[in-house]
């Protein structure tokens, strides 16, 4: 074994150990920018393993498509992993959450490994391209923007110019009859994905848009079950979900 098989094994077992944290964390609820900047860190190693263990080989590189082929797909699966709605799934199945930690490394690795073999530096382009994904999902990717307050209308109607600010208190009691027979008595998830530290995937006037128009099999109760002004008081207490 030659010296840069040596450091790739070194590399890729550490990263590995950093892969396997959260069985050993339990759930614990991670901001989405925190979380991308550990994908990040995961994905880089198991880049670079990749990249020494293609230098590695002692017979001549194969320059085949297929190998660029891995190499570019590589990162657009990685990128469907990284995908924050699933995050709340994973963070509260700390198995589940290796399991994805564990295919953003062999993603990672193949992008390294599978480019390096078709050429020299196409391994690092492909690892950095796929590093990339994660690191500008900080600032953003997946991340539902904040909600635009919209032009006033002409005539706003009596009802919405009636609507109050959140009733916390209001809105939690509301939560425990119509939410959380799925998202939980506290917000921790169940039939549903959990929403604690919904805050950081939306803003108040994004979950409210959410709880009138919700994606099946969300239940739509607005208008019906739920008045605006309910609608507002349910989304301003999720919003203290933590």
């Amino acid at each position: 074994m030659n010296k840069r098989s040596v450091a790739a094994s070194i590399v890729l077992l550490a990263t590995v150990a950093f892969a396997l944290a959260p069985i050993f964390r339990g759930a614990v609820e991670i901001p989405i920018p925190v979380h991308h900047v550990l994908h990040a860190m995961m994905i880089a190693g198991a880049a670079l393993a990749g990249i020494l263990f293609a230098g590695s080989l002692e017979r001549e590189r194969r320059a085949g498509a297929p190998w660029l082929i891995v190499a570019m797909f590589a990162p657009v699966f990685a990128m469907l992993l990284m995908w924050p709605s699933e995050y709340s799934y994973f963070e509260t199945h700390p198995y589940g959450h290796v399991a994805e930690h564990l295919g953003l490394m062999f993603l990672g690795f193949i992008a390294g490994y599978a480019g390096q073999r078709y050429a020299n530096g196409i391994g690092w382009a492909a690892g950095i391209g796929i590093v990339a994904m994660a690191v500008l999902g900080v600032w953003g990717y997946g991340v539902a923007p904040k909600a635009m307050a919209p032009a006033p209308a002409t005539m706003p109607s009596t009802a919405s110019a009636a609507i109050a600010p959140p009733n916390v208190a209001h809105g939690a009691t509301l939560f425990a009859q119509n939410c959380a027979a799925c998202h939980g008595a506290t917000g921790a998830g169940g039939a549903g994905p959990s929403l604690r530290n919904e805050r950081v995937r939306k803003g108040l006037a994004a979950a409210e848009a959410w709880i009138e128009n919700p994606a099946a099999p969300m239940p739509k109760l607005y208008p019906g079950t739920l008045s605006a002004q309910d609608v507002a008081d349910v989304a301003g207490y999720v919003e203290t979900l933590r």
